[in-house]
Order: structure tokens, then sequence, then C-alpha cells
């Protein structure tokens, strides 16, 4: 298919492909250069275009505290708020770790710079104000993605067990058991000597049986009810932690409970009236907890719930939930990711050293090659973002232009190190960390910018060239992607940006080792990413003035102008880099490319053949005025080819699907059904209103192409049709519409979609 870059990963074939930031007409918002922001609801409930909504900091009032984000939790129901699933308007992110920058009027035990964990409304945020009585000090030896992860999910557990009040050798059931509150269950009622069960569906049963469950059985049959029974010889179970609604599954659940045993309902759904359950099963001591009423008219209690669980937590009897870090820049991906049901446990945002405006002032930053001209121009711009210390790290004394360089940084007031050493060898970076830790402040962030080069064609290439230019790099990098784990020495590592090269990402003739060196690093970062780790790789074109490529000048400029590449200032890379770390982009290229002059023609370059944004508004926003002078056959077969578009993106298929296939047959789920709804409404852009109903009266691409044909009006030369308008569904459709939020609402009690079903 002429596809030169292909990866198999999981069984999938992927493609890759070079696109420009931000040209997704506004999916990704550059952000502000102030921590006076946070995530808000699209208000057509898209969550890839999230808007960033600005506020001024108000003064804080009586027992508020205000809060920098260090770690914001995931929960299904900032899905359901993000997509507008919920009438009352709601702010995104519900739990934050991060570290107190101002106690307001009446707020003890807690002091500015120390670091805490609790329940913030707004989390989304750089910056949060939430009440002290909603905080508590972090236990120390864990990350703040780690610590993250338990607020909701283990508050929410130790809530229903201390209803329960079980004693030595109870059962307890867990429904969804793969869920954030499913898993912290399990581990809390394991940690407590109680015999467990749980249910999930059947994709995701052999986590449970990994955690050590006794019996697993099907959250999506009532059969567990009897299967329950019969595993624990007709005892049945002493708790039923219930978030499974529909027909028939409380009923289940209180077959397999025991005389007097307790049930805690934390479903949204279906749930039954304590007058209900008293008539059902009078013996059984019932109660309903939902964290967001409790958050509202108790925050006390649950103050104190979180309080007494992180002592167990740093007693080591409870341990954080698997997470997933993701930037807080990326939320809304974050959230469809969530809304795909594609991950696997905890899903964390953590925001970018830049995201509040500034770095640490009580932290240090070291810039390796700091002693060359780019990393003599990153000193300046660490020192002007806030950077407390800036550490210059080279392999030898500076010279006369590197000594005079530091001099003008320390004479504006900057605090300015220079340590000798090469990262590449192993004991000097240790010993270099060891003194960076002595005199401190604690190192918050590395910027690697060292590189060399060793050019010739391929055929005169050998193994010497090669590691002179991948050790610097290449070893280098991963010194100090190894060096920096020690948890130890250090918990507050936020940046650890990767000075690659664009010869990385397009090749480069007579630069085979330098690409395979700057390729590396560009896989690192995603490699800490995967670790939950801060980490970015920049694959930079030839800064002009300084640096490498300039000491070649002469030799490289007819290369740089074959394929209409220029030169980057200084002060235009020093641009790109604020805004790349302010959002924290894992790997990226910046440089100054005339794309029609570009010799390569390769299929994963072909997004920039053309302007930005001209595909987008020719795919979406220019939809409906390219309908308007087609006629009815043509303009059927683009909405049919427009359809099938759209729901191959929405149900992730490589082909587009048949015309005749059915949206349900090809895996389409409630909430794949309201993206899709969205989706087709961002395309028409206002000239018409698509409701949720679609998807259930006009079930195939071919069905709803020709709906849609004549909902935009007559084509050229045709009559009227007089067919109502597409936003007033009839009372069929409103039902149907109204099945379809009861059934979102459901898999959130299940946690089916979810792993975090906080």
């Amino acid at each position: 298919d002429g596809e030169t870059r292909v990866a198999r990963r999981g069984g999938e074939r992927l493609v890759a492909r070079l696109a420009r930031l931000g040209d997704r007409s506004g999916e990704r918002p550059e952000l502000p250069e102030t921590g006076g922001w946070r995530w808000a609801p699209d208000p057509e409930g898209s969550l890839e275009r999230l808007r960033v909504e600005e506020f001024d900091r108000a003064r804080l009032g009586a027992g508020e505290v205000r809060v920098a984000l260090e770690a914001a939790g995931v929960n299904f129901h900032d899905v359901v708020v993000g997509m507008r699933l919920v009438d009352v308007e709601q702010p995104l992110g519900g739990e934050i770790v991060g570290r107190v920058l101002e106690t307001g009027p009446e707020v003890s035990g807690l002091a500015p710079g120390e670091r805490v964990l609790g329940f913030a409304a707004g989390a989304f945020a750089p910056e949060v104000v939430t009440r002290a009585a909603l905080l508590v000090p972090a236990p120390s030896g864990f990350s703040p993605c780690e610590l993250a992860t338990v607020p909701v999910a283990f508050v929410t557990t130790a809530l229903s067990f201390a209803f329960a009040g079980l004693g030595a050798g109870s059962r307890v059931l867990v429904h969804a058991g793969t869920g954030g509150v499913g898993q912290a269950a399990i581990q809390w009622a394991r940690a407590a000597g109680f015999e467990v069960y749980a249910t999930a569906s059947a994709p995701k049963q052999a986590l449970l049986r990994s955690l050590g469950v006794s019996g697993v059985f099907d959250s999506r049959s009532t059969g567990f009810g009897e299967a329950v029974l019969e595993a624990t010889g007709g005892a049945g179970v002493d708790l039923v932690l219930n978030s499974l609604t529909g027909e028939g599954f409380i009923e289940a659940g209180l077959a397999c409970l025991a005389r007097g045993g307790s049930f805690v309902e934390i479903g949204k759904r279906g749930v039954w009236s304590p007058e209900a359950m008293a008539a059902a099963r009078p013996d059984v001591r019932y109660a309903t907890l939902a964290l967001d009423e409790v958050h509202r008219e108790e925050p006390g209690r649950l103050g104190t719930a979180l309080a007494a669980v992180v002592e167990r937590v740093r007693a080591g009897e409870l341990k954080p939930l698997p997470f997933t870090r993701w930037p807080l820049g990326e939320a809304g991906a974050a959230l469809a990711f969530v809304r795909d049901a594609r991950h696997v446990g905890k899903m964390v945002l953590a925001p970018s050293a830049l995201a509040a405006g500034r770095l640490r002032a009580d932290r240090s930053y070291l810039v390796t090659g700091g002693l060359g001209g780019i990393g003599l121009e990153v000193a300046g711009w660490l020192a002007e973002s806030g950077a407390g210390v800036v550490v210059l790290n080279g392999r030898r004394e500076p010279d006369a232009r590197a000594a005079a360089a530091v001099a003008r940084l320390r004479e504006r007031g900057v605090e300015v190190r220079v340590e000798i050493a090469d990262v590449t060898d192993e004991r000097a970076l240790e010993a270099m960390l060891a003194r960076l830790d002595a005199a401190g402040p604690p190192l918050a962030g590395v910027i690697h910018s060292v590189g060399t080069l060793a050019d010739a064609a391929l055929v005169n290439q050998d193994w010497d060239r090669f590691e002179r230019v991948l050790g610097p790099k290449a070893l280098g990098a991963w010194r100090l992607h190894r060096a920096t784990l020690d948890r130890d020495r250090n918990l507050d590592l936020d940046l650890f940006v990767l000075f690659s090269s664009a010869a990385g990402v397009l090749g480069n003739a007579g630069q085979a080792n330098h690409a395979a060196a700057n390729a590396f690093l560009d896989q690192l970062a995603r490699r800490r990413r995967a670790l939950g780790l801060a980490g970015q790789a920049i694959a930079w074109g030839a800064w002009s003035g300084i640096g490498g490529a300039e000491e070649a000048r002469e030799r490289i400029a007819a290369g740089l102008s074959r394929r209409g590449e220029g030169w980057i200032s200084p002060e235009r890379g020093l641009a790109a880099l604020g805004r790349l770390v302010r959002e924290e982009v894992t790997t990226s290229m910046v440089a100054p490319l005339d794309w029609s002059r570009f010799p390569s023609r390769a299929p994963w370059l072909g997004e920039l053949a053309v302007p930005p944004k001209e595909t987008d508004a020719a795919a979406t926003d220019g939809l409906a005025p390219r309908l308007q002078g087609l006629s009815a056959g043509e303009r059927e077969q683009e909405l049919t080819r427009f359809v099938q578009r759209e729901l191959a993106a929405v149900l992730r298929l490589r082909t587009a699907p048949s015309t005749a296939a059915g949206f349900f047959d090809l895996g389409m789920d409630s909430l794949m059904a309201v993206e899709f709804r969205n989706r087709l409404n961002r395309a028409f852009a206002g000239a018409l209103v698509v409701p949720n109903t679609v998807v259930f009266e006009h079930p195939t691409a071919a069905e709803l192409a020709r709906h849609l044909a004549r909902a935009v009006g007559p084509a050229p030369g045709e009559p009227p049709t007089g067919e109502p308008p597409p936003g007033s569904p009839g009372e069929s459709s409103a039902a149907a519409a109204d099945g379809l939020v009861a059934e979102i609402l459901d898999e959130l009690a299940t946690g089916e979609l979810d792993e975090d079903d906080g």
C-alpha cells in the first residue's frame, strides 16, 4: 500500500504520520502561559475539543487552601461531564495531589510547600482551590501519580467497609472488581483477611484471578447469585458491594447475601429505597453511598476517612492502584481513552513543568552539554522561566566564550553552577548527582542537549564512528534516565527533555549514526511516558549562530537548501521550547521546512503536503456548503462516504465499514453512539442538528446518509421534502434518547467501560 514506516504492536498494524501541532481545528489549543486556567467541557460534548477556561486568582476564604497540582485522578464521572450527559454544569476533575501554595484564614495543620492529597472540584488545572477539610498530608515514598489513585477509590471502600462492620473470616462480594473501587475493595478485604468473591465481564476476569480472588463470576449475568452460593457451600457472603443495575441484579445479590449481612449500594441508577429493601430483606443492613453527596454535605467525614486511608498506605497495609500517566495538556485525549475503554488501571493527569507559567524557584535544573552554544541559550531560558538554580554540565572546563556567558548570567542574579562530568560514565554521573543532592535544592529537571557528529557515507561508516555519536546522545540519555529513577533521591522530577534531531525523523545523507542516536532519544521519551515519568524528545532542525550545525554551516547549507529547510534562530527555538514544555508533547520536531520542496512523497508525510487546517475544513466545517451544490444522488454519495469515515474513526476500524452493516453489529456501544452524534454535529457546524436517536432510527451508513441528505434540504431543482427538523425527535425517539443515557449510566455503574469506576 506504499507505507514505508510500519509497526505491529499488540496484534495491530500501525503506520506513522507526521502532523502539525494544533492544526486540527482547535482540537489541541495552545495552553496559556500563566497558571490561571482549567479544562472545561466543550459545548457540543466533544472530549477531543475540551475548552481552556481562563480565570483570575481569587482571594482565599476561611478554611480554603490553594494547591499547585502535581497529579489529578481521572474518573468516569469526568467522561460523563465532558460529554455533557448531565444537565447540571459541573467542573472536570475531583481528586488531587499537589503542593500547598497558600492557606486562607482558619486553616491549621497545613503549610505552604507541603504535599497533600484529597478532593477538589475543577482539578484539571495547574492550580486549584479547595477546603482544607478535604486534604491530608501526603505520605512519603510515593510519587504524586501513585497517590492520585487513592482518594476516590479507597475512601469509597473505607466508608463501605466501615458501614458493614465485618468480623474476622467474613466473606465479601465485590461487583465490577476490575474498576478502581473494585480493586481497592479487593485489596482492603484481603488485607483484613476476608474471603473475596468478585464479578467482572469475561475479558477482565483474568485480572481478578491474578489478584488472588477466591471466586470470579460474570457481571453481565444474574447467574452469579447461585454461583456464589454454591462456592460458599450455601452460606453466602456477609457483604455485597453493589454497582450492578438492571433487571434481577440486585435480587441476585440479595440471594447470595447471608442472613443479617450488609448490602452497600454505590451505583447511580435503579437504586432501591430503604423501604423496598426492608420489604424484600428486613434482616439486611442497607446503605447507599454517593461520594459526591458526602463531599457536598459532610466534607469533614470525607477528610476523616481519607486520613485513615492514608495512614494505612503509609504503614504499607494498602498500596496505590496501577496507573497510566497522561499530561494535563492532553486531558481530552485521556478522557477519550477512558471513554473507549482502552485503559487498564487508573488514569492520572500530571501537569507539565510550565503548566503554571513558571518553573520552581525552590528546585535546580540540569543542562547536559550546558557549556555549548545551545546549552547556554537554554540556561538563559531556564533562568527567565523561574528556575531556582541552573546547573551546567560539560565534559571539559568552560572555554572563554562559555565562561563569559556564565558570568553574564550570574550578573543578572541567576544562580549558576558548573559541573564537569562525562554523563556516559556511570560513576562520574553518580558522583555529580551526589554533589547536586548535597548542595541542594533538589533536582527537578534535566535537559539533555549534548551531541557530536561523525558524518560519512554509509559505505564508509564503521562502529567507531557510530560509537562516537551514540555515546554522548544515546548512552548519556540512558544513564541519566537510570540515575534519576532512584526513588530515594528524586520524586519530583517534572522535566526530562531530550534534544533530538530532525535527522532522526527525516533522515539525512551521511548521518546514519546521528539519525540512529536521535531515533533512540525519541523512543526513550516514549518509554519514560509509559513508566509514568516526565519525558519529552524534541527533534530540532539546524540552529543558526550556535551549535554543531553552525560549526559545519558551509558543509550542510547546501543540503538544507535542497530540502527546503531553513535555520532556526535562537529566539524562535526558545519560544518553541517553551510551548512544547508547557504542553508536554512527548515527541515533536521543530524545523522551518517548505514541504512543497521536500523530495520525499512518502505517505507518512502526507498530512504536511497541504496547508494547515485545509484537510479538516474540507472534512468538517466545509461539509454543509459543499453539499448545497450537489444533485440528490451526488449528495447521498458524498454523505455515505462521510458517514463511513466518521464511523470508522469512532469504531477504530482500519477500513470503511459496509454501507449495509448495522452500527451496533459493528461494535458500537452507547458512548460511541454519543461520540458519533457529536462528530456529525461538528461536521455540519450548526447547519443541521443531529439528535442522539439517529443511531437507532437509521442504524446503517446507507440509511443514515439517505436521512441526512433529506434533512439538509432539497437538492437543486427538487421540491421541499416536508421532513420534520432532525433536532425535534418524536415521542419514540425521545424515549430512545432517554434509554441511551440510562444505558451509559448503567455502564458507569458497572464499571464495564472503565477500569476506574470511582
